[in-house]
Order: structure tokens, then C-alpha cells, then sequence
């Protein structure tokens, strides 16, 4: 019998616990920060800002036989780069680069770095050429040292100590 009576009054506990929160404020939700934009580097011209300062042979903006692409021509010496340099800027919000590359002949290597300070970071990261399409390159900015720092440059460098047959490069940014 005892129980029966308790049933009542917790289910009036229950129900008047609530109602009790019912007069305070709600919380605000908490809003993401705010997206930073993709920085477009290069797509049929250089974007605002970005100079050529490469020390390899270079052409901006080369017509391809039935491509609406204009990429950027590379033809590098050994060691040489394809070079694009910007006044230093902060990589806050930023998680990656991109980029398209194609080359001209089979199994040619490259390098891609981030400067940060005037300086590459680390051993960047190699980049096999194909002569088969477009390859579509991501990388992490943590995986090339300039995650949250200011970046300055782009190299995409011939890996080796011999002529590097041509190769392409286009659409590159910064996400």
C-alpha cells in the first residue's frame, strides 16, 4: 500500500522538476568560426599578389591543344624550381594545398614545398610525373611545415640531378 502512495508524489516531483528551468534564459548555441576562403594561387594567370620568381624555365599561361586550361610551363634543370612568392601571409584556418601536374615523359619526380619565413620546411613532398592526364595533388600544409605560420612561397622542384623532361602545372590553391 505504501508504494501506491508514492507514485503520486514522485510523479508530481517529476513534472514540477520540468517546469522549474522553464524561466531561465536559453543558451545561445555556439556558431563555428567563421570559414576562411580558399587562395587561389594560379588558374589560367597568377592571382593577385604572386610573383614568378622561378629559376627554371617558365611560361605562364601556355595554350594546350584542346584544353581550356592554361597552366603554367615548367622546364627545370637539375635541382631547379618553378618558384611562386607572395608577401608573407598567415595559414590560420587554411589545411591544405592543391594543385594539378602533368608531365611530358614517364616517371619524372618532383618536390613540392611551402616557404614560411623565407625558408622550406622539412623534405616537402615528392610528386611523381605522369604523361597519361592531369594528376590531382593534395597535401596537408601540417605534412609541409606551414601549418600556422605565415607562408611566402610555393617550389615545385626537380627532385633529381638531371634534366626534367616539361611538365605542367595548374589550379593550384590553398584551402
Amino acid at each position: 500500500m505504501t508504494n501506491l502512495h508514492a507514485r503520486p508524489a514522485l510523479l508530481f516531483a517529476l513534472l514540477f522538476a520540468s517546469f522549474a528551468g522553464a524561466d531561465e534564459p536559453a543558451q545561445p548555441a555556439v556558431s563555428p568560426p567563421p570559414a576562411v576562403a580558399p587562395i587561389s594561387v594560379y588558374d589560367t594567370a597568377l592571382a593577385p599578389g604572386w610573383s614568378n620568381w622561378s629559376w627554371a624555365k617558365t611560361e605562364l599561361s601556355v595554350e594546350l591543344k584542346g584544353s581550356a586550361r592554361k597552366p603554367i610551363k615548367v622546364e627545370a634543370g637539375p635541382y631547379q624550381a618553378l618558384y611562386l612568392q607572395h608577401a608573407a601571409f598567415p595559414t590560420s584556418g587554411l589545411t591544405k594545398i592543391s594543385l594539378l601536374i602533368q608531365g611530358s615523359a614517364p616517371d619524372g619526380d618532383v618536390r613540392l614545398f611551402l616557404l614560411t619565413d623565407g625558408k622550406i620546411n622539412g623534405d616537402g613532398k615528392l610528386i611523381k610525373l605522369s604523361n597519361t592526364g592531369w594528376t590531382q595533388v593534395v597535401v596537408p600544409l601540417v605534412t609541409l611545415g606551414a601549418e600556422g605560420k605565415l607562408l611566402d612561397g610555393i617550389w615545385v622542384q626537380n627532385a633529381t640531378g638531371a634534366q626534367l623532361p616539361r611538365f605542367y602545372v595548374t589550379e593550384i590553391k590553398i584551402e
